[in-house]
């Protein structure tokens, strides 16, 4: 978890790692006889890649790139990654956007109870006329509520909860005459 991107070196790591063990995870399954269950992960393994090129339709290299690494860069927490893209975002939204998101993730990090597990899903959607990201995370932290602002009059941010154990908040943007 830095302010830093990751190096091309790293995500490919990062990356190839991740492959192994989905690949050692069929293997074995295959091993067992468990055909569904190697059947459950390749299906995984796709619907993970249509999301990645999904994702890239946003045209928001900044967004894009934290979206596809966030998971690496906080591997303490489980991020499930969700979208619908149709158009793309704004180029003005990029950096506010990825901005908000990596505090907000950072916000949590800082304090989170080791013994009990942390999930975030993360749902972006992109229609022709706004800009949907619904962030909701599950756990354990003790932090105060987030109080810093997205940088940007464009966007607005509805906090619908915060407590110590859930926090979940949008994202929205109306692309309607820009």
């Amino acid at each position: 978890m830095t302010g830093q991107p990751l190096s091309v070196n790293e995500v490919l790591r990062f990356m190839n790692h991740d492959f192994l063990n989905q690949l050692q995870l069929i293997k074995t399954n295959l091993a067992l006889e468990n055909v569904e269950e190697a059947n459950h992960v390749v299906t995984n393994i796709s619907t993970k890649c249509s999301q990645f090129f999904q994702i890239n339709g946003l045209n928001s290299e900044q967004l894009v790139e934290w979206l596809h690494t966030c998971e690496w860069r906080f591997p303490s927490i489980n991020i499930t990654m969700e979208s619908d893209i149709s158009d793309s975002s704004l180029v003005e939204w990029d950096v506010p956007l990825r901005d908000y998101l990596e505090s907000t993730l950072q916000h949590v990090c800082e304090s989170i109870d080791p013994m009990i597990d942390q999930s975030c899903t993360i749902h972006v959607n992109s229609s022709k006329n706004n800009l949907v990201i619904e962030v909701e995370l599950n756990g354990k932290w003790c932090s105060p509520p987030f109080e810093t602002p997205i940088y940007t009059t464009d966007l607005v941010v509805t906090h619908e909860h915060y407590s110590d154990i859930l926090w979940r908040y949008r994202v929205i943007g109306s692309k309607e005459g820009k």
